[in-house]
């Protein structure tokens, strides 16, 4: 495997393609009062997904620019009252956006067709498959992550209020791989009002959509033992806006 498929549909196998067939719905977790997360794993063989993680490591991973955002030393300092604890978003990763045309990293995505299968009718067809509102279908935003050892993003919620077109909800699609280093990361995320579910999103090649905004995070990435500095998961996210905009915010 030399490049990535033109279509992403192309990288699935009969489970993943199985899975897809008629996936859980945005809306009805909704209704049950559900998170509005689906998370399916093994969809993509493991062969295949080593060679994806090659073509990520020797062509993006170099032009990756690093995402660090620490703990602000006022967050505790600049406290006057207890338990008035206020923590923005902190993260530390390596990224790069495939969105404006200056980018290296979209170059180097281009020569190793991963642009072309993240902006591919089945790339986009998928995310719709977790919903019953209309996507964009023309474009939307495109974002390469790799979190290596120690790696983590904190509680957030991915809410927008001040965007019109995203306030009320819109669709993040990951594709993940991690290599053979990696012993262990966590996506944790809200059931009802409490940070209650964990989901191991590192063992084999998976897909997970979102329907946001919720709180989650994910955990400090662990490597196997002596394996610190080869461990990387990597991931693929696509953002999709509604069209039109949901008239109405959902949560909870």
């Amino acid at each position: 495997m030399d490049r990535f498929p033109a279509e992403f549909s192309d990288l699935l196998n009969k489970r993943g393609r199985r899975l897809l067939v008629n996936p859980p719905q945005f809306e009805e977790l909704i209704a049950r009062r559900e998170t509005p997360i689906v998370y399916l794993d093994d969809v993509i063989d493991a062969g295949v997904g080593a060679e994806c993680i090659r073509l990520l490591d020797d062509s993006v991973y170099p032009r990756l620019r690093r995402m660090h955002a620490p703990i602000d030393r006022e967050a505790l300092t600049a406290m006057k009252e207890n338990y008035k604890d206020k923590l923005p978003k902190t993260v530390r990763v390596k990224t790069a956006t495939l969105n404006s045309r200056k980018s290296q990293a979209l170059d180097a995505a281009r020569e190793i067709g991963l642009d072309a299968m993240m902006m591919s009718k089945s790339f986009r067809d998928l995310a719709q498959k977790f919903t019953r509102h209309h996507l964009v279908d023309k474009t939307w935003d495109r974002q390469v992550i790799c979190y290596e050892t120690g790696d983590y993003s904190g509680p957030h919620n991915d809410h927008h209020p001040e965007n019109d077109e995203s306030r009320n909800g819109f669709v993040d699609l990951h594709i993940m791989f991690s290599n053979s280093a990696v012993a262990q990361q966590l996506l944790v995320y809200e059931r009802r009002g409490f940070l209650s579910v964990a989901q191991d999103v590192s063992q084999t090649p998976a897909i997970s959509a979102y329907r946001l905004p919720f709180w989650h995070y994910t955990t400090p990435l662990q490597a196997r033992p002596g394996a610190e500095e080869r461990a990387r998961r990597w991931l693929l996210l696509g953002t999709f806006h509604y069209d039109p905009p949901l008239p109405k915010l959902q949560y909870r």
